[in-house]
């Protein structure tokens, strides 16, 4: 219809939907397959033509949109319900930029679009982003159907269960999905869901987008191409006849085809003929080649020849070489005994050194085993020092007991008889005390005589209840006193007991604490050394990489450096040069080498030499002649500037020179110099040095460059050059030098010296990690060794303490037992015991009961006493006071008297425990002396044993540093052989080298021998009929020196080549020629069948093309037939109408649309205002409409061209024919939108999306809803 015709949607491309042969066959039936069928099944294989999509007689069910649902799609915020939509015509008005043609793209997006067609670059933009709703994730449009059978007016009933809705969801990733009803589907279902309701998806009839409507009637008459879309394709799809344009294209094919062998057949005759001709042209052609091949067999023989005196001379050059190196292989041999001895002597000295760091070792180990039995020796005696210190006080303690115990029954005597006399004394002061104090009383009776008669009483029973408390008492004290003797055995056997029994917990808990390290440590060391070695072998090996990498980043520094030099150098060469260059690294002349001193490399002794006599060192080396005139023409056409070239496919001349020579005085020949990177370009260096010689002065140069028999060209260091006529030129103060360098310079970009760079950098990073790296693990190694070699000492120390610790562990369990032993033996009577705790107790009852009735009675006296002292306190305090003193005196002689006869009483049984306990003391003192004593003389033996190691542990450290010393000269020795083995081996490699030269050119000999006997032997003559058999001939070595110059045999097996090529014979002529003549009786009656499948094919096709010229030719009138009535309508008077280009072949040149306005004459489509065509393509569309109807009708602003009376007729002929179609048109003309049943409007407001609302005819109603967009429905 126009070019939105040939779009492409999102999941498919649309394709036209054409019902042709091919519907019938699978995908992969190739075109053979298919002409290969007969007429009968071509035939068969043609559908009938395509029934309509509707029906437009009245009551016929059609389809109709209700409403659209956006949600968040483009300006609609949330969801929004676009309708309802009339089910004929309905208009959607509003201002510019309201958001009228996202209705359209809303259905465009439901129905497949690309986002490009949706005035958007991809799907994601499509999604609704506004400053209330900025992160919308996704899109979503609804369009709901339903079909209908239109009544009268507005009515209409709805087909039960016709209602469906197509849904299409756009998320940000660019992604969508298709729905039906609710259901997940493909867009392939969508299609033909909706081509099964009559909407036309293929040709899109259905729509038209804003502008476009005058595209309709400007197609071409007919497609230009195979794929392209013209009015006739356009008609012919929808008239349907297309479906008979490829079985009509393959009967012709069939045709054309039958036609081609039935002309093969009449030809096979005329060919028969015609190939005796070229058979003789053939026989003549083979003898002039069997010519060539004769002349190609001499110049091999001639070749391979000349090769075996190459290799000859060649094996003569090797043999010489190889008896001049006779003495370097003596040399060689010497220096190898030398070396020998060497290192023989090498492994003495390392066997020495190894043998005395052996010892040094030994004498380290053996001193650290003594070291840990010193250390095991003096822990016991440390330990039986603070046992003798403990012991000593021990004894002390005892016998200072023991003298005290001897002491207690005389010191108690005197105590008894002392305490017995102060006794008396103090009861004679008594008596006297209370004798004053009776004075004292009885001056006072008068006042106190009742109370003091009370107190009297009272007294009387005080004292003789306290004597009754005294000898209770003294009484219990005497048992407290001896039970506390009978049980102190016991108790003290207990206390020892329990310290032996702590000192021997003390020991297992370090016992076991030291064997719980050990185990600990033995589980430990294990990984630890483990580690250490990974450690170690990563430091090697990170030690090694690092050397490695050393070496690599120095070479790689010195090819930055080079490279740097090379693009310095290069910079400062010449324009025309670096155009070149950069003609080459862009790919346009790849065959460009580069500049001839660029490609090779002298010491820098040769400079001066090369670059004085060599003048082709600027000229450029390319690799054939036809890239030289390639640069010459750039040169040319770009105006930079000329240059001189260099063809290497033009040098191979020159290989069969580039040997070795003999020249005088072994005077080096200037190009054997050169040293090149590809072996390729040296004949362009001998080509430009040819056999100059380098003379090192001018007196070498003349006597060199004048011989008898020869003349050379000679150049000296100093750059002054003899030419071979005697000229002389160069020298002077300024010399010429630096054409060429040490080294050949590569032609290197700034990018590529960038990335060496960068690379150089990356290494440089690497190398230093592996440096941090190393110095970790350095760190690492020296703490892992020192933790090793500690937790080593730590368990050899503790591994010999537990035998001590064992011993003295094994040494508190049998203590342990004899005080156990002990404390049984010293165990009490429990019996006596009881019986003693029992007057003990009984006693103490005594003394509580009498205490509390003295107690009473004294708190009785004491009353009466303070009531006596409250009335003459200043009369009887002073005597009474002195009374109670006295009183406590006698207390406490009497208490001193009672303890030293309880002690007397038991001294003779502690007398006998103190001397047991101090004689074992003594016992296990004198034993712990002699352990001490060994230990001592242990300790002085090891100290002796460790001095004397010691000292030869000195002595060897003082020996090492000589036999180290000699192992270094031995190395330095064997270091000077190394560099003369390897000065030798310089020497002899470069003999080796000049061998291999001459191997590798014998070696090229030889493939060059065998390629040319391969060649000769590739060679045989052609047999001719009718002439005897050749065979080609073996020349001898004479014969083959005879022929001198293989050049005229060249000559003469071009001008034989040249007369071959003009011929270009049908070498196959011979042989077909036989072969055509036994054909052609054979396929004689061949010819009438094919001529008859031709006729019926023939047949076919001619009927096949009436019936599509029929068929379409019938819709083609009604169609403009109906053009032209609309035309005529719509204009008032106008004429229009589609006229054949060719009328007797309307497929050949297609279908011309012209029209008349009113009032004016007759014009192409092309040639009218927009207005008009407008008009015209609403005439053709509603023309189509009428021949072919679709349900559903999309048009923006299709009146936008006309004027205000052709708007109002358009808009009453659009009316008019939707009653059996829905018409949903964008429009701002008021003559449009007042024809439609219903408006759909549109207003922004605040810039974001509001929802819509619809009514129908004739109420009018605003809806604002604080949202985006605002729709009203009204009219």
């Amino acid at each position: 219809m126009f070019a939105r015709f040939s779009q492409v949607f999102d999941e498919m491309t649309c394709v036209r939907v054409t019902v042709s042969v091919s519907v019938d066959v699978s995908p992969g039936e190739s075109a053979e397959e298919l002409d290969n069928r007969s007429l009968e099944e071509i035939l068969a294989s043609i559908p009938p033509p395509p029934p309509p999509a509707m029906s437009s007689e009245p009551g016929a069910p059609r389809l109709m949109i209700t409403h659209i649902l956006n949600r968040n799609f483009k300006s609609y915020a949330g969801e929004q319900i676009l309708g309802p939509f009339h089910k004929r015509f309905s208009c959607i008005i509003g201002p510019n930029g309201s958001g009228k043609s996202n209705v359209i793209d809303s259905m465009l997006f439901v129905f497949g679009y690309r986002a490009q067609k949706i005035r958007s670059k991809k799907l994601s933009v499509l999604i609704h982003s506004s400053d209330a709703h900025p992160d919308v994730q996704s899109c979503t449009v609804e369009v709901h159907f339903q079909k209908i059978v239109d009544k009268e007016g507005d009515d209409y009933d709805v087909i039960p269960n016709s209602a469906f809705f197509v849904s299409r969801t756009a998320a940000k990733d660019n992604s969508s999905s298709y729905h039906i009803n609710g259901k997940k589907a493909t867009f392939k279902d969508v299609g033909t869901l909706l081509r099964s309701h009559g909407i036309d998806l293929d040709h899109n009839r259905f729509l038209i987008l804003q502008g476009e409507v005058e595209q309709i009637a400007m197609m071409k008459p007919k497609g230009q191409t195979e794929h392209d879309e013209g009015m006739l394709e356009y008609l012919e799809d929808i008239i349907g006849s297309c479906r008979l344009k490829e079985p009509i294209s393959i009967l012709c094919r069939r045709v054309e085809l039958l036609n081609e062998q039935r002309g093969e057949k009449v030809q096979l005759y005329r060919l028969n003929i015609a190939l005796e001709g070229e058979k003789n042209k053939a026989v003549e052609f083979l003898s002039l080649e069997n010519d060539v091949f004769k002349k190609r067999n001499l110049l091999c023989q001639f070749y391979v020849h000349d090769l075996q005196k190459r290799v000859s001379a060649r094996e003569a050059e090797k043999q010489q070489i190889q008896e001049d190196t006779k003495d370097l292989s003596d040399k060689s041999s010497q220096l190898t005994e030398e070396m020998k001895s060497k290192n023989e002597e090498l492994k003495g000295v390392e066997k020495k050194l190894t043998k005395l760091t052996k010892f040094i070792e030994s004498q380290k180990e053996k001193f650290t085993q003594l070291d840990l039995q010193d250390v095991e020796v003096r822990e016991k005696l440390k330990h039986t020092k603070s046992k003798a210190k403990k012991q000593q006080k021990q004894l002390q303690k005892d016998k200072e007991k023991l003298d005290e115990v001897r002491s207690v029954p005389a010191s108690s005597e005197k105590i008894i008889a002392e305490a017995s006399a102060q006794k008396e004394e103090l009861e004679k002061k008594k008596l006297l005390e209370e004798q004053k104090l009776a004075q004292v009383m009885e001056s006072l009776k008068e006042e106190t005589s009742g109370l003091q008669e009370d107190k009297e009483k009272r007294e009387q029973e005080l004292l003789e209840l306290s004597k009754t408390v005294n000898q209770t008492r003294s009484r219990m004290d005497v048992a407290q006193s001896e039970l506390d003797i009978y049980l102190s055995q016991h108790n003290t056997a207990v206390s020892q007991l329990n310290q032996a029994k702590d000192a021997l917990q003390e020991t297992v808990d370090t016992l076991r604490e030291r064997r719980a390290a050990i185990k600990d440590l033995n589980a430990r060391i294990p990984p630890s050394e483990e580690q250490l070695k990974k450690d170690e072998q990563e430091l090697e090996q990170i030690s090694e990489q690092d050397q490695q990498k050393r070496m690599q980043v120095g070479d790689m520094r010195q090819k930055v450096a080079e490279a740097k030099s090379s693009l310095s150098t290069n910079r400062s060469r010449n324009k025309v040069l670096d155009a070149l260059m950069q003609q080459k690294r862009s790919g346009k002349i790849p065959g460009i080498l580069g500049r001839l001193g660029d490609l090779g490399a002298v010491d820098e002794k040769y400079d001066i030499a090369i670059s004085s006599s060599c003048g082709s060192l600027d000229n450029i080396l390319v690799d054939t002649i036809d890239t030289a005139q390639r640069c010459v023409t750039f040169l040319k056409t770009q105006n930079i500037g000329v240059a001189t070239f260099i063809g290497l496919d033009k040098m191979k001349v020159w290989q069969q020179s580039m040997g070795s020579i003999s020249t005088p005085e072994s005077t080096p020949r200037l190009f054997d110099m050169v040293r090149v990177k590809d072996e390729s370009v040296r004949p362009a260096f001998y080509f430009a040095l040819r056999d100059t010689l380098v003379a090192r002065d001018l007196e070498q140069a003349t006597r060199v460059a004048f011989q008898k028999d020869k003349r050379w060209r000679v150049v000296t260091l100093q750059g002054q050059v003899i030419e071979q006529a005697g000229t002389m030129t160069g020298g002077g103060g300024r010399v010429m030098k630096g054409r060429m360098g040490s080294s050949v310079c590569a032609d290197v970009s700034q990018e590529q010296l960038d990335k060496m760079e960068s690379d150089l950098n990356k290494e440089l990073t690497q190398l230093q990690d592996w440096q941090q790296r190393k110095h970790q693990l350095e760190e690492k190694v020296h703490r892992a060794r020192r933790e090793l070699r500690d937790m080593k000492n730590t368990l050899e120390k503790y591994t010999a303490t537990i035998q001590s610790l064992t011993e003295q562990e094994l040494h508190l369990k049998t203590q342990i037992k004899d005080l156990e032993a002990k404390v049984i033996s010293a165990a009490p009577d429990k019996a006596k015991q009881k019986q003693m705790e029992k007057s003990l107790e009984l006693y103490r009852k005594g003394v509580f009961a009498a205490s509390t009735k003295a107690g009473k009675v004294e708190a009785e006296v004491k009353r009466l006493h303070t009531l006596i002292v409250d009335i003459n306190s200043h009369k009887l305090k002073a005597q009474q006071d002195k009374l109670d003193q006295i009183n406590t005196q006698l207390d406490e002689c009497s208490s001193a008297i009672t303890k030293a006869q309880v002690a007397i009483k038991t001294a003779g049984r502690n007398l006998k425990k103190s001397e047991d306990s101090v004689s074992q003391l003594e016992k296990e003192m004198g034993e712990n002396e002699k352990l001490t004593e060994e230990l001592t003389e242990q300790l002085k033996k090891l100290e002796e044993e460790a001095g004397e190691i010691m000292q030869t542990y000195q002595q060897a450290e003082e020996a090492l540093p000589e036999v180290q010393e000699q192992h270094r000269g031995v190395l330095q020795e064997i270091k000077a052989l190394q560099e003369q083995e390897h000065a030798l081996q310089k020497e002899s490699l470069s003999v080796r080298l000049k061998v291999e030269h001459i191997d590798t050119a014998i070696a090229e000999c030889h493939n060059k021998i065998k390629h040319w006997e391969k060649e000769a032997s590739r060679l045989s003559l052609h047999p001719i009929d009718g002439a005897p058999e050749e065979e080609l001939p073996a020349l001898n070595p004479e014969q083959l020196e005879d022929i001198g110059n293989p050049d005229l045999i060249k000559n003469e097996i071009a001008l034989l080549e040249d007369r071959c090529s003009n011929m270009k014979p049908n070498l196959g002529a011979i042989a077909e020629f036989k072969k055509k003549e036994e054909l052609y009786l054979q396929r004689v009656a061949e010819l009438d069948d094919i001529t008859t499948q031709r006729d019926a094919f023939k047949r076919g096709c001619e009927d096949l093309r009436k019936q599509r010229l029929h068929e379409f030719m019938a819709g083609f009138n009604i169609i403009t037939n109906k053009l032209k009535e609309n035309y005529q309508m719509l204009t008032l008077g106008g004429d229009a109408e589609l006229e054949l280009v060719d009328s007797l072949d309307p497929f050949s040149e297609g279908i011309m649309f012209s029209v008349r306005p009113p009032k004016k004459s007759w014009k192409k489509i092309y040639n009218l205002s927009g207005g008009e065509k407008t008009l015209s393509s609403l005439a053709l569309v509603f023309a189509l409409h009428h021949f072919k109807p679709t349900p559903l009708y999309f048009m923006d602003e299709i009146d936008a061209a006309l004027d205000f009376k052709n708007v109002s007729i358009v808009a009453c002929y659009i009316y008019e024919q939707t009653k059996n179609a829905q018409f949903i048109i964008i429009s701002l003309r008021n003559n449009m939108f007042e024809m439609a049943d219903r408006l759909i409007g549109g207003q922004i407001l605040r810039q974001h999306l509001l929802c819509s609302d619809a009514l129908s005819v004739p109420f009018i109603c605003v809806s604002v809803v604080l949202c985006s967009c605002s729709f009203i429905v009204f009219k």
